[in-house]
């Protein structure tokens, strides 16, 4: 039976979140109103989970912190950590991601969304354990398949980009690199675009994008909304930026082949990159990506910017 821990402030968000949970079926819950409390309890393995979800925003200890504590247990390294966050508050995602937490949910939830989400993160976790449940000589194959893995170039969807990214290898870490692309008039909200008049913006953009011809090694996906994110394991510093600065320029020229669906808005696209070698885990590479990405917008969108490094724009 799959068990999980929820950690929020808030008693109705926490009964809420029980109760959704029962009705996909999990009915082994463990809850936590205090951040510190929660921390204790799974220090001292006085509660096991195969998912944590935690919200973003609490007293004395915020989510974010409490995910990197968590995570620096050695218990709880390869548990899945979901992030509460209310759409005020996605700035703060950034920091999560680098804290180590894998997703994340808005408040309020989706049924089908959150449900959807859990399932993918429920599927890393088993097959984390698989590989740790496998002898000797099963783990040495399968060091052997992932450091022989290869990302298939294709516009997937975030689970897909997912479960390959876990599947890459210690040995190939330092070969990721990471970028997030997001379209301006879109994610900055420039405009009032209607449900209808944004989802023809983006499948506009993803069309483009699944047919740009990716270097063996490379994935996009389609992360969610507004925003795209790529992955490649066969690049050095410059070939990477070479193949992000193309793939912004489509999206632009696609973007301004279509003035009237922008109704005005400038076709700018704001990228962030995390360079191969600059982050330890999965999850930090994604987190520096997305806050690159962030900070471009802030600065006014329509360039790239690379995580600890100065502007560079296209």
């Amino acid at each position: 039976m799959r068990k999980f821990i929820a950690v929020d402030d808030s008693e109705i968000a926490r009964e809420l979140i029980k109760a959704t949970l029962a009705d996909f079926g999990y009915h082994d819950v463990s809850s936590f109103g205090n951040p510190k409390e929660a921390l204790e309890s799974m220090s001292a393995s006085e509660v096991a989970a195969d998912l944590v979800l935690l919200d973003v925003m609490m007293p004395e200890m915020d989510g974010v912190e409490l995910c990197a504590r968590i995570r620096a247990l050695d218990k709880w390294r390869d548990v899945p950590i979901v992030m509460l966050t209310s759409r005020e508050d996605k700035s703060t995602l950034s920091r999560a991601f680098m804290a180590g937490a894998n997703d994340y949910l808005t408040k309020p939830f989706d049924r089908i969304e959150f449900q959807a989400r859990l399932r993918a993160q429920l599927r890393l976790k088993a097959e984390l354990d698989r590989r740790k449940s496998s002898g000797p000589r099963s783990a040495r194959a399968s060091r052997r398949a992932r450091s022989q893995f290869s990302l298939p170039g294709l516009l997937a969807d975030r689970d897909a980009l997912q479960d390959a990214l876990a599947q890459v290898s210690d040995e190939r870490l330092d070969g990721l690199g990471v970028f997030a692309l997001s379209v301006d008039a879109t994610a900055r909200n420039t405009v009032d675009f209607s449900t209808r008049e944004r989802q023809a913006i983006l499948a506009a953009v993803a069309e483009v994008l699944a047919q740009v011809r990716m270097p063996a090694g490379n994935m996009l996906a389609h992360w969610e909304g507004d925003t795209f994110c790529g992955a490649s394991l066969v690049h050095d510093d410059d070939a990477l930026l070479a193949d992000v600065r193309d793939l912004a320029m489509s999206v632009k020229r696609a973007l301004e082949s279509m003035p009237g669906k922008l109704k005005g808005a400038l076709p700018g696209v704001s990228v962030g990159v995390t360079l191969p070698g600059t982050a330890g885990t999965v999850s930090e590479a994604l987190g520096k990506a997305f806050g690159a990405l962030e900070e471009q917008a802030q600065k006014g969108g329509n360039g790239i910017k690379v995580a600890g490094a100065s502007q560079r724009n296209h």
